[in-house]
């Protein structure tokens, strides 16, 4: 893809970041994204099927696409950023090392999943998944994280655990849920007054309703 309006990329110019190129014997796949240029592995980027599709492909690019001359290029319109590819790349170089824990936030765990999602590097998307899975405990948070990234199996879950929360819902919360949710937690919390089991909840929580409401 070459960057609208200027042919070939302008690498001439100081301000232009290359510190994400990373020097490999093996062939690498130059991405630019804003004003900062990567490199991946090409063995990494055919993984995606979204790229393989792109650079097998006779009808689109050329022999030179992705190359630092011509760069697969995401302008600001894609919505992917500097920081965004960073924390795929982080991703994808510690998963080599399985032995290694992670020590990634979970702000970077997000970014890398959309980027692994969007891109359809599958197995790399699972990978991600599982360690957000492990890192975001508490319902609020993964209510949050299963609005932004569409992980539609946490939201009943975590509001059953509000549901069975002793201490009422603040204003505060109530706001964070939206107005159908919070009300489905309160009819639900008054149904089960006297049960404390979470199974309950999710057997009877709407979740026509419940999932409609992040839409």
């Amino acid at each position: 893809m070459k960057e609208e309006g200027s042919g070939k990329p302008d690498l001439s110019n100081p301000e232009a970041d290359s510190s994400g190129i990373i020097n490999l014997i093996e062939p690498t796949i130059v991405f630019k994204i804003q004003n900062t240029l990567f490199g991946l592995p090409r063995s990494e980027v055919m993984k995606s099927g979204f790229f393989r599709g792109m650079l097998e492909s006779p009808y689109l690019g050329d022999s030179k696409e992705g190359s630092i001359e011509n760069p697969i290029v995401f302008d600001d319109i894609t919505g992917v950023t500097p920081g965004d590819m960073k924390s795929l790349l982080r991703v994808i170089n510690i998963r080599a090392y399985e032995d290694r824990t992670p020590s990634f936030s979970v702000t970077e765990w997000a970014a890398a999943y959309r980027l692994a999602k969007m891109w359809d590097f599958d197995l790399l998307r699972d990978y991600i998944f599982k360690h957000l899975d492990q890192s975001v405990k508490e319902p609020f948070p993964r209510i949050e994280y299963a609005d932004l990234l569409g992980f539609e199996n946490w939201i009943v879950p975590a509001l059953a655990k509000l549901c069975q929360r002793t201490e009422p819902l603040t204003a505060q919360e109530g706001a964070k849920l939206g107005l159908a949710r919070f009300a489905e937690v309160c009819k639900q919390r008054e149904r089960g007054r006297d049960r404390s089991n979470p199974s309950d909840y999710e057997k009877w929580i709407d979740k026509a309703v419940v999932l409609k409401a992040r839409e």
